[in-house]
Order: structure tokens, then C-alpha cells, then sequence
């Protein structure tokens, strides 16, 4: 029997909902499965504030305007979108759990996906959403490390599962907006999550990194190992509280500290930057009113700042200290990875081995934005591709995350630490 080829989905939206700009692309998938955009929108971003919708009636609108633009230059509707969640309030969860089975009979794929609902359910019970749930290992009888065990005899099945998840109140809120736009949700994603999938190797993730997402409203982590995603962190700090820093400390305008920021901010002070002079804008002042400042007073209101939001990173990291091998690497993403010299000032208050992370372009992409406008968005197709070809070849309700090697080792660690 000649067996037809599996394709992905014909056509995908992806919405990234961000604190400095909401981002949609409308990709369709050629006869090579390969993504190419069709259609996209962009605007600033309005009723969002750290990730989270403050302000019902001006994000709808931001939206919807949003989504008009890439339904116009695809001449196609949008029904469905794949989302990103940015909420503060993201959970990681570790849960391990156990339940019985029938003696004298194999695990089946049912019994594997009762022990995973049986999780999910206690995690709604306390009022939350699940965004992802990441089975790590599975024990029977207590015998542990063990990544697949349909068809083994054992009286008790457990499970060691990473668990992502949201206040129902958030979920509530973006459901209500997107309902107002006249779409759906078809797949969330967190944030820190699709931002890692845009720019991570492979590679990387299965040897262990840190992906680090510089965003407006928010700084966020992802940690991968052995392949698969086995922590999230949420900072409630981005480059927007650096930029009212600027402006407070300079008397100017956020959109003018922004500027100051984006052309001559940087990480660390340097002999000549005493004698570089920079134009500031006064705001308040009749206009052609401006102060002079050496460049070095804009870089120290800079460093203060960006070295509290790298403490907290490293004290989001030290919360599991049982990965320890993703954070001696970090890749950075987001607007705020620009700054120069972020690189080195990462590496030296972290410690590891650090690089800027680029998304891959796709088909169609606009070229008139930097590589971070559409990072996201990126990586939220990345996510359901995914998706997508694991539900194509699941042979059963629930197919456990295969590791390797190095993931055997990451269940060790879980289950002796």
C-alpha cells in the first residue's frame, strides 16, 4: 500500500499581542510544506500593559485594526489565530503524580492519558488555565527515567510533568477581546516559549540554554534541556521602564528618551563616551529647546536598570537550581537585545556563554522591520508546525516527549535532587 504524504494545514494565522506593538502574520503552506506570509498587519500597541489587557475597548480596536490589514492583503478571513500569552502571572509548575492500573495488564496509551488529565484537572481545580503540559519522565512500580511506558506491566503509573498555566481571569480577558474581533482561538502559546522557538537551535536545547526575551513590558526566560522546555520565568520589567528612566532623569519626552535609547544607549561606560555630546530635547519647553549632556550620563541611568532586571533573572534561575546546565548559555531576543554591549553585561552578571538570537526569515516576511518586529510571530508558527506534524503522526491519544540521551540524564537530576 502506497502511504500519502501527511500535510500541514493549508493556511495559519499567528497573533503576537505585545506590550510595544501587536504583530499578525497569514502564512500558507506550498505542495514543500514550506510557510510563506501572505498577509500581515502591525500598529503600536493600545490597551496592553505588560503583556496583559488593561483597557477592554482600545485593544479591541488596536486588534482588529491589526487583523483587518493582514485579511486586506491576503484578500482572505481570519477565523482562527494562534496567540501568544505575555501575562505576568504565567505559572511553571513541576507535578509529579501516580495512579493505578489494572493487574496483570500493559499500560495502554488510555491509561497514560488519564495520569496526564488526571494532573491537568488538579491544576483547573485551583482556578487556573493550562497552556502546556510537558510529560518529562514516567515511573511504574517506582522505577524511574522511563520516557514511554505503553506496554510495560506495573501496578502504578507515575508521571514527573512540566506544567505552564494561567490565571482563568487572563485567559477570560484576551477571549473576550479576540470574541469582539470576530475570531477564535485555535492554539495559545506563552510568550517566553514562542520567543526561544524563534531563535534556539536544535542543538542548543538539547544541551541546554536559556533563552532571554528583552521585551517592552516584560524580560522572560525559557530553559530547555535534552530537547524540551523544563522551566519559564516572567520579569515584570522591560525596556519601557528604562526609557521613563531616561526621561525623568533627562527632562524629555518618552518618545525622545526612546530615541536617546535605541541610538546611543548602551551597557557599559567608556573613556570617550565623557566627550561624546548628545542633544536632549526639554519637554515642557518651547520648541528648538535643548540641553546638552555627555553620553555617559545617558548610559548611567541605562545600567542601573538593566543590571536589576539581570539580578532577577539570576534570581529566577537560582529558583531551580537542578538545570543548572542551561544557564551557563543564554541567547538573547527582543528590541531590548539591541542595546550595545547587553551581550558582554549578560555574560558577566550571569556568568555562561551568550549570543543575540536572529528568527529565521520566512517566505514573504516584510523587510521594512528590524529582525525582532516579527520574532514572535516566528516563533508561534515554529510552535504549530510542531504541533501540527506531532498530531499527524500520534499513533495514540498521548505520545510522551522523547529526549534522548541527555534527557535521561534531566530525569535523574528531577528525581534525586
Amino acid at each position: 500500500m502506497i502511504s500519502q504524504k501527511k500535510k500541514l494545514k493549508s493556511f495559519v494565522t499567528v497573533l503576537d499581542i505585545g506590550t510595544s506593538k501587536i504583530c499578525c502574520l497569514m502564512v500558507r503552506f506550498g505542495s514543500d510544506d514550506r510557510p510563506e506570509v501572505i498577509g500581515m498587519g502591525y500598529a503600536p500597541s493600545k490597551g496592553i500593559k505588560a503583556g496583559a489587557i488593561v483597557d477592554l475597548d482600545k485593544a479591541t480596536d488596536c486588534i482588529g485594526d491589526v487583523l483587518a490589514q493582514a485579511e486586506k492583503q491576503a484578500e482572505r478571513t481570519i477565523e482562527k489565530v494562534i496567540v501568544n500569552i505575555s501575562s505576568t502571572q504565567l505559572k511553571s509548575t513541576h507535578i509529579q503524580k501516580e495512579i493505578e492500573i489494572s493487574d496483570g495488564k500493559p499500560i495502554t496509551a488510555g491509561d497514560v492519558k488519564r495520569l496526564v488529565d488526571n494532573v491537568i484537572t488538579s491544576c483547573m481545580s485551583e482556578g487556573n488555565e493550562v497552556i502546556h503540559s510537558f510529560p518529562l519522565s514516567y515511573t511504574v512500580d517506582k522505577e524511574q527515567g522511563i520516557m514511554d511506558p505503553r506496554g510495560l506491566y506495573g501496578n502504578r503509573l507515575g508521571v514527573h510533568m512540566h506544567v505552564i498555566s494561567l490565571p482563568e481571569s487572563q485567559a477570560r480577558n484576551l477571549v473576550s477581546v479576540l470574541d469582539r474581533c470576530h475570531v477564535s482561538i485555535d492554539m495559545k502559546v506563552a510568550t517566553p516559549y514562542a520567543s526561544a522557538l524563534a531563535v534556539l537551535s536544535d542543538e542548543e536545547k538539547e544541551i541546554g540554554v536559556t533563552g532571554i526575551d528583552f521585551g517592552a513590558g516584560t524580560t522572560t526566560l525559557a530553559l530547555f534541556l535534552g530537547g524540551g522546555l523544563v522551566h519559564l520565568g516572567v520579569i515584570p520589567i522591560g525596556g519601557n521602564a528604562m526609557t521613563r528612566d531616561i526621561a525623568q532623569g533627562l527632562s524629555t519626552s518618552l518618545s525622545g528618551a526612546e530615541r536617546l535609547k535605541t541610538l546611543n544607549g548602551a551597557a557599559f561606560l567608556s573613556p570617550k563616551d565623557e566627550l561624546e555630546r548628545l542633544i536632549v530635547p526639554i519637554v515642557g519647553e518651547e520648541e528648538g529647546s535643548n540641553l546638552q549632556i555627555p553620553r555617559s550620563d545617558l548610559i548611567r541611568i541605562i545600567i542601573p536598570r538593566l543590571e536589576e532586571v539581570l539580578e532577577h533573572c539570576s534570581k529566577t534561575l537560582e529558583v531551580n537550581p537542578h538545570f543548572v546546565v542551561a544557564t551557563k548559555r543564554f541567547v538573547l531576543t527582543g528590541g531590548g537585545s539591541n542595546l550595545q554591549g547587553i551581550k558582554e553585561k549578560t555574560a558577566e552578571c550571569l556568568g555562561g556563554v551568550t549570543r543575540i538570537g536572529k528568527a529565521s526569515p520566512i517566505k514573504g516576511l516584510p523587510t521594512q522591520f528590524d529582525s525582532y518586529t516579527f520574532s514572535t510571530c516566528i516563533g508561534l508558527l515554529k510552535y504549530a508546525i510542531i504541533r501540527q506534524k506531532s498530531l499527524l503522526n500520534e499513533q495514540s491519544a498521548v505520545k510522551p516527549v522523547k529526549y534522548g540521551f541527555l534527557g535521561k540524564v534531566v530525569q535523574w537530576v528531577l528525581q534525586n535532587f
